[in-house]
């Protein structure tokens, strides 16, 4: 089950997860990915703010420096 958490539209530092290979970050400049995601997600914003998200599985999406969440599937 997802917690319901109002959707982060905005700029951040990094972003981390985990896939089947284990935990991983997303920075700027990152190359396009994509990929299953697992339990959590961590959001750092630029004002140092940390957003976390637990779920069940989702997928991620990194396109041209742009990440793209896909929760609830």
């Amino acid at each position: 089950p997802v917690i319901e958490k109002e959707p982060f539209r905005g700029t951040a530092e990094a972003v981390s997860s985990q896939n089947k290979l284990g935990k991983f970050d997303i920075l700027p400049g990152h190359t396009n990915f994509i990929t299953l995601i697992f339990n959590n997600l961590t959001i750092h914003t630029p004002d140092k703010k940390t957003l976390n998200y637990q779920f069940e599985r989702g997928v991620l999406e990194v396109n041209e420096d742009k990440v793209s969440i896909f929760l609830g599937l």
